[in-house]
């Protein structure tokens, strides 16, 4: 019996820690709470994919330097675009979005302002031009050799209300004002030039072998090498897994077209010897 309640004291004691470390964590790091978790459900904050949508690429937006253009202005005519929606004073995870797609710039061998275009887009119509310069000049020296060449061409921009929930509406990018921050997911959206959605990466790291070849799946063969397109043969996208997995209907193709060109040279050979030994 005494065992026993010395066992309860035990477990009781190790709750009672559990609890107060808990609640010292929440006091501590506030900001890391949803402040209305069920409205976030209720809302379906995340990224809800909508392959094959077109976007709109004729809203005006304003850049970091006060330029007011078409979406379709501040990207590369005829080539890929990649959309990263953010808002500027978030205190987290767009960061870590952005770290991460300056990391992937830099292993792309696709470069942007040349292969595709890259445009922040703040999804907080109250934040300005100065807002999103100073995060741009946050991340101004993230980029490396040729990359960095290129880092003058990625544009962060911002927009009205109008102009920001249409675009996040069509991108299929849901999130909710929560308390003085935002409930949002991190992605980036690959669409073709014409501005239909070609494919989602979502999270905060970026396999550059998968977005190579959605680039160049989405440039409808603009750009990328005759290995890259050899490569979207072989390779489909798994949404499931979130990256190309092996085709195994081009494997099949592959496979039989090695066998009969492996039969015709057999055929060939003997065809060969059998002549020789007739003239002999």
């Amino acid at each position: 019996m005494l065992l026993t309640h010395r066992i309860k004291w035990c477990f009781r004691s190790a709750a009672a820690s559990l609890a107060t470390v808990g609640l010292t964590l929440l006091q501590a790091v506030p900001s890391l709470a949803i402040e209305k978790p069920g409205e976030v459900l209720e809302n379906q904050v995340g990224v809800f994919t909508q392959l094959g949508t077109k976007v709109d690429l004729s809203r005006e937006f304003i850049n970091s330097g006060g330029e007011r253009r078409q979406l379709k202005d501040f990207a590369i005519a005829g080539k890929p675009i990649v959309i990263a929606p953010v808002y500027y004073k978030c205190p987290r995870l767009c960061g870590l979005l952005l770290d991460g797609t300056y990391n992937l710039l830099n292993q792309l061998p696709l470069l942007s302002g040349k292969d595709f275009s890259l445009l922040i887009v703040g999804f907080n119509p109250q934040e300005t031009p100065q807002d999103a310069a100073a995060l741009r000049a946050k991340f101004s020296d993230r980029l490396s050799g040729a990359a960095a060449v290129s880092a003058s061409s990625i544009q962060y921009l911002v927009g009205g209300e109008t102009q920001v929930s249409g675009l996040m509406n069509e991108l299929g990018f849901k999130f909710m004002k929560d308390g003085d921050d935002f409930a949002h997911s991190a992605a980036l959206m690959i669409l073709t030039p014409s501005g239909e959605i070609s494919q989602y990466f979502t999270g905060i790291m970026f396999t550059p072998l998968d977005v190579r070849l959605s680039l160049v799946e989405a440039s409808k063969g603009v750009i990328g090498t005759a290995v890259d397109h050899l490569l979207l043969y072989c390779f489909r996208f798994d949404p499931l897994q979130g990256k190309y997995t092996w085709a195994v209907v081009s494997l099949l193709r592959i496979g039989g077209m090695l066998t009969l060109v492996g039969l015709a040279l057999v055929y060939l050979l003997y065809a060969r010897r059998g002549s020789r030994e007739v003239r002999v």
